[in-house]
């Protein structure tokens, strides 16, 4: 195993940070593992949660600043498990107060409202929610145990139902997958309203809409 190189974020700046998380080379080969599998990072959540929230309120100026390949990339470290300083981990495993994390939750619709819905990327939009809500498929978290598995799993469901109407096929779908995933109760009622909402709805995502609805998606 490669020595893990330390890394301190704990008084880094929010540009600091942005530049941390996209600055990066791409690697050429897939088979290579990206830079954030590397790292060790020591960091204060609350002060990172704050700049989530702010990079996600404000997202627009990334596309000015990076390509997509470092867009993608950097997306791919902040909704996964690997990076200390993860979103996910900042989110789902870290000791910041729940209003910490729920406003960081929020603040993923701006997101999609302002880049993701006219930048789609690659793949890491329409798998953002697969990562944060695929606990409570596999049975991680239970809404039944209360605490943070209900808090949570309500906060998402808000932000992933205002992510739904908004007018753009890259974020119905990533809402979609990402509520397949979350098994929240009101999740058929939200799906049902959605598909009589829109009668022009093609085929294909009429049948995946349903399927999100049985939490059968992959």
């Amino acid at each position: 195993m490669d020595e893990l190189i330390p890394v301190d974020l704990s008084e880094g700046s929010f540009e600091e940070f942005v530049s941390f998380l996209f600055a990066r080379d791409v690697p050429k080969d897939p088979e290579d593992e990206p830079w954030y599998y590397h790292v060790e990072v020591v960091f204060d959540a609350e002060r990172i949660c704050s700049y989530y929230v702010r990079l996600f309120t404000a997202p627009e100026f990334l596309l000015s600043q990076f390509s997509r390949d470092q867009l993608e990339q950097g997306f791919w470290a902040i909704m996964g498990p690997n990076l200390d300083c993860a979103a996910y981990r900042i989110v789902l495993d870290s000791d910041l107060p729940f209003d910490g994390k729920a406003a960081c939750i929020s603040s993923m619709f701006d997101l999609f409202r302002l880049l993701f819905a006219t930048e789609p990327l690659d793949t890491s939009v329409q798998m953002w929610w697969d990562s944060f809500c695929y606990d409570w498929h596999c049975g991680n978290r239970k809404r039944e145990r209360g605490g943070e598995d209900l808090q949570l799993q309500d906060a998402m469901f808000r932000t992933l139902s205002k992510i739904l109407s908004l007018d753009s096929e890259i974020c119905e779908g990533a809402a979609l997958h990402g509520l397949g995933h979350l098994h929240h109760p009101d999740t058929q009622q939200l799906i049902s309203q959605f598909i009589n909402d829109r009668p022009s709805l093609s085929k294909e995502k009429k049948e995946y809409a349903m399927a999100a609805a049985e939490f059968k998606v992959l």
